[in-house]
């Protein structure tokens, strides 16, 4: 696989006006339609010295070849820091810090913010406030025709036909009216349900369906039903109150360990320190195959190429003969990458930063040399399988 990039243009005022001022450049999601711009990380404090064991790193494994392999890529990409988090059977085995990196060094997850968005819509399915299946028309009654028909399945697993809007994301109008203008103006690329078109829009509106079934406003949905559950202080969809449309698909900030925490209740199956976040049931349908033999007509070089499927909010990266998920992960485009193994019962999470996108379509932009996450992965498998077998 190779990791590409693309440099991004300069930020128009109106963007710069909706998001928080900073030194750091500006930078688009893998979603195409979204430019942010990334102000200084905020100051957090997240205390370790009440931790429980289960967050103390297990020293049994050597993990030499994949600290190594980390340095050398990190550098070699010219970034200032990255940081691993490896959780499996229960107890983290792996955390480690490099370069400027430290346990409050949030970033910009992009397309990782997917995942985030689709545990807050299963948990108002849970709770009978949403049907899946149902016509988005039910919810927003100014969604006719076709448009009318997408179901919040389709909006999670990037099957609505709807296209992005072109052009830089505007922070500025609320997610009603962002709606309002996907029911007016918003483009049927294709009949609901025909092609995977990864993207940003589809989520947005289920985002504003949220909203309205539940009377409340997306980041505090959010706070509430993920966040403040699972331990997650330092991750959040709107840094500023100026930015009143926080894009689902791509706009959340996090931190290493907050991220690990939501995966943490992902493999327990719904649960987070004996608390009940999402159902059993809604779990196992977010990391259920959802396009199966649909065609994968917009996605990432690397996706396209290996024909994934998806689920809701994250990608199928393995399936076994009959089917069934076996490895599911929500990568961002600046980097940063969450994956669940269930046959291993391990997670991770793999945090930089790129100053530039990775997994675009320019084929003459090169990635960094040592740098490929799929190959990290792999490495992390393979040490925690060489210590277990005692070889």
């Amino acid at each position: 696989m190779r990791i590409l990039y693309r440099p991004v243009g300069r930020l128009s005022k109106e963007i710069k006006n909706n998001v928080q001022e900073g030194p750091l450049r500006q930078q688009t999601c893998v979603c195409c339609c979204c430019r942010q711009y990334f102000g200084d990380v905020r100051d957090a404090v997240f205390s370790r010295g009440a931790e429980n064991d289960r967050e103390k790193p297990d020293t049994k494994y050597d993990f030499t070849p994949v600290t190594e392999y980390v340095e050398k890529g990190y550098k070699a990409a010219e970034l200032p820091g990255a940081a691993l988090l490896v959780y499996q059977d229960g107890k983290i085995i792996y955390e480690k810090f490099f370069g400027e990196y430290n346990e409050t060094t949030q970033v910009p997850i992009a397309s990782s913010s997917k995942w985030l968005s689709a545990a807050v819509i299963m948990s108002l399915v849970d709770e009978g406030k949403i049907d899946l299946d149902a016509p988005v028309s039910k919810y927003l009654p100014n969604f006719t025709g076709k448009k009318g028909a997408i179901t919040l399945r389709q909006m999670f697993s990037h099957t609505s036909g709807l296209s992005d809007f072109p052009g830089e994301w505007n922070y500025g109008m609320t997610i009603a009216e962002y709606a309002d203008k996907v029911a007016s103006e918003g483009v049927m690329k294709v009949d609901p349900g025909t092609e995977v078109r990864y993207g940003s829009m589809g989520m947005q509106i289920g985002g504003r369906v949220a909203e309205v079934v539940s009377g409340k406003g997306w980041n505090q949905l959010f706070k509430e039903r993920i966040a403040e559950k699972c331990e997650m202080p330092n991750t959040t969809f709107a840094r500023t109150e100026k930015n009143r449309n926080p894009m689902l698909a791509g706009g959340a900030f996090s931190t290493l360990r907050d991220y690990g925490h939501f995966l943490e209740m992902l493999i327990n199956k719904g649960v987070y320190k004996g608390r009940r976040v999402l159902s059993e049931k809604a779990v196992r349908e977010m990391q259920k195959d959802q396009t199966k033999n649909l065609p994968l007509v917009i996605a990432s070089n690397d996706r396209m190429g290996r024909k994934s499927h998806y689920g809701l909010g994250e990608w199928i990266d393995e399936q076994d003969a009959k089917g069934n998920t076996l490895q599911v992960s929500s990568p961002g485009a600046f980097g940063f990458r969450p994956w669940i193994n269930h046959p291993r019962n391990l997670f991770g999470v793999w945090m930089v930063q790129h100053q530039r996108r990775t997994g675009q379509q320019p084929a003459q932009l090169a990635q960094p040399p040592g740098y490929n996450p799929w190959d990290l992965i792999d490495l992390v498998h393979t040490t925690i399988s060489k210590t277990k077998s005692g070889r």
